[in-house]
């Protein structure tokens, strides 16, 4: 028994001193298989990867002396094989590749345990068979593991992507919702600016109108179409925008007259929610840009702090 693991320990340092000829053997099987298309682009450091180390670890095997040790080789054979399958997936091998890597591998391995058989006669006719037993149990753990951390990274992979497309389709339906809402909207307000307009129009067509009603109505009347164009140009922005056709207008324009304009406007509809309404900012402010689209976006941020400050005052300054 201790000679049988004497030469066991000769077998692993023969072992060590051929690594350097063994790993080059692998590489060339493994450039020589027309399978194995993304190694043609590594280095011979990042193509060998984890594989010195398990190396490492079969040799220690071999030759371990109590039975402790050999499963702490074991062990850091089967982490090594592990991280080898990581690193291949984080490269970009398919799966099928790392399989037929570790394939050239155990039969660089076998060749040089039946060279080293047929120049060392051993007395112990148990010695090969089982560093063949090893070395058949390193190559199937590598193909394992590997694989298993394949699998793993798909489905941690996929499981990313399910979660992406989820997400997506919550933010169409937010989106869709957001869309309605807003033709909901531009609904009402067009059947009350359309309403203005009928009643004014109704009155003006009154003989006996009085002179001050009748300003009144003309005024309303204004007012209403005046909306109404509004409404519609924005509703026609809106259309351009979710076809990808809309277009800035950049020029120089007065954004305090701008913002000045929308915090007189959203003035009352503060006071209906219990709000006050504060703007502060320079009297002249020329800038660069669209002041539509300013406008309007400014206005949506100003429409949902009144909407969701519950007491107290809503504060707009540039």
């Amino acid at each position: 028994m201790e000679q049988g693991k004497e030469e066991l320990t000769a077998l692993a340092a023969h072992l060590r001193a051929r690594r350097r000829p063994i790993l080059e053997a692998w590489r060339r099987a493994a450039e020589r298989d027309p399978t194995l298309t993304t190694m043609s682009a590594l280095s011979r450091a990042q193509f060998n990867d984890h594989i010195p180390e398990i190396l490492d670890a079969f040799e220690r095997k071999l030759s371990a002396e109590n039975r402790d040790r050999t499963v702490a080789a074991a062990e850091e054979q089967k982490e090594g094989a592990a991280g080898h399958g990581l690193h291949r997936w984080q490269l970009g091998y398919r799966q099928r590749e790392v399989m037929y890597e570790w394939r050239h591998l155990h039969l660089c391995l076998v060749d040089e345990l039946e060279r080293y058989a047929s120049t060392h006669v051993s007395p112990q006719p148990n010695v090969m068979p089982s560093a063949r037993r090893a070395l058949t149990e390193l190559c199937s753990e590598g193909v394992c593991e590997s694989a298993v951390q394949y699998a793993r990274l798909q489905q941690t992979e996929a499981a990313g992507r399910v979660r992406d497309l989820e997400q997506a389709m919550q933010q169409l339906q937010d989106l869709d919702q957001s869309r309605l809402s807003v033709l909901r909207e531009a609904a009402h307000d067009l059947r009350g600016n359309v309403g203005i307009v009928k009643n004014a129009a109704a009155a003006l067509r009154s003989s006996g109108l009085p002179e001050d009603m009748r300003e009144r109505s003309i005024g309303l009347l204004e007012k209403g179409v005046t909306s109404l164009v509004v409404l519609l140009n924005d509703l026609l922005d809106l259309f351009r925008l979710e076809a990808g056709r809309d277009e800035r207008r950049v020029a120089t324009f007065d954004v305090s007259e701008v913002l000045g304009e929308l915090c007189a406007s959203m003035q009352q509809l503060a006071a209906d929610r219990g709000l006050s309404l504060e703007s502060h900012g320079p009297p002249a402010l020329h800038v660069e840009g669209d002041a539509v689209k300013t406008r309007r976006i400014a206005q949506n941020l100003l429409l949902n702090a009144i909407k969701y400050t519950e007491q107290g005052s809503v504060r707009v300054s540039w």
